[in-house]
């Protein structure tokens, strides 16, 4: 067991003038340096969660819960908004309307300005993640100058300018084409092997099953699987049930499954690979067998 970050105790979440949960009774930990994927169709509740974990929900939103939500061992009862951002950190899906600043260097700059940073730490600071986000060459320009994949690297670049333990990025790859998708998804497993807590939103499953260690399954408010993503994508029969489907090599492996008596489903196309060179090797082996048994 790792040490725990984020920690949902029986949690459920409530929008003002509302009568149903948006979530309820959410039970589960995420522990320092998982990459934790939010999975689920519209309206599931990935998002109200993301929310619940830097306490926009309730203490901005407004609205009524149970349970408790705990962050870096602080629990929402006892603490504030601004007392999460210094641990967690969320970029939304439209980075665009998050930016006021002339230019991308500024924009960096702007939360440290704020907070009372020294200048030379912020010159210091505005320099690394600018290298950590490729973003060297686009100081000077206009963050509305950027491509979207570029805007969300410089979203994320204001985050990491802060240090924060945890980055959640809420469906921050749905309004990019493939190309912007890769910057960000390129960007965020880099972040995961320095040692960040990766939090993410995203319906593109293949991409959840190729980066992510774990993976949270929301349906109708209740999380109802979370653990390891290899063992979670081999449960075909209740993702469906939830409205998920599978990968499109696991799903291949799967109708395969009787022919091959595969013992675990590849999920990414790097596993694919090998586990049909695998199961083709064995055949072929088995085939030249049996030829030199003939007469």
């Amino acid at each position: 067991m790792g040490t725990p970050i984020i920690e949902f105790k029986n949690f459920s979440y409530y929008y003002p003038n509302t009568e149903e949960p948006a979530i309820k009774q959410i039970h589960a930990t995420i522990e320092e340096g998982d990459f934790v994927g939010l999975i689920g169709p519209n309206k599931a509740g990935k998002s109200t969660a993301c929310l619940s974990m830097i306490g926009i929900a309730p203490h901005i939103l407004g609205g009524d819960w149970m349970g408790d939500v705990v962050v870096n061992h602080e629990t929402i009862q006892s603490s504030n908004v601004s007392d999460f951002t210094k641990i967690v950190g969320v970029v939304f899906q439209d980075a665009e309307s998050q930016f006021t600043q002339e230019t991308v260097e500024d924009e960096i700059a702007f939360a440290m300005c704020n907070m009372g940073f020294e200048r030379s730490e912020m010159i210091k600071r505005v320099n690394e993640v600018a290298i950590s986000c490729n973003l060297t060459e686009f100081l000077e320009r206009s963050p509305f100058q950027l491509s979207g994949g570029q805007q969300q690297r410089l979203a994320v670049a204001c985050l990491l300018a802060l240090r924060p333990k945890v980055i959640i990025l809420d469906e921050s790859t749905s309004q990019l084409d493939p190309k912007g998708r890769d910057e960000v998804f390129k960007l965020v497993k880099e972040l995961h092997r320095q040692g960040r807590t990766i939090i993410m939103v995203d319906h593109n499953i293949e991409k959840m099953a190729e980066y992510t260690t774990k993976l949270m399954v929301f349906f109708e408010g209740e999380l109802k699987l979370y653990g390891p993503t290899s063992e979670i994508l081999q449960q075909k029969e209740l993702l469906n049930d939830y409205h998920i489907r599978l990968p499109q090599v696991t799903d291949a492996a799967y109708g395969l499954k009787e022919t091959y008596q595969f013992t675990k489903l590849p999920i990414n196309l790097e596993e694919a690979s090998r586990t049909f060179k695998e199961y083709r090797g064995q055949e072929n082996g088995s085939n030249y067998s049996n030829q030199e048994s003939c007469p």
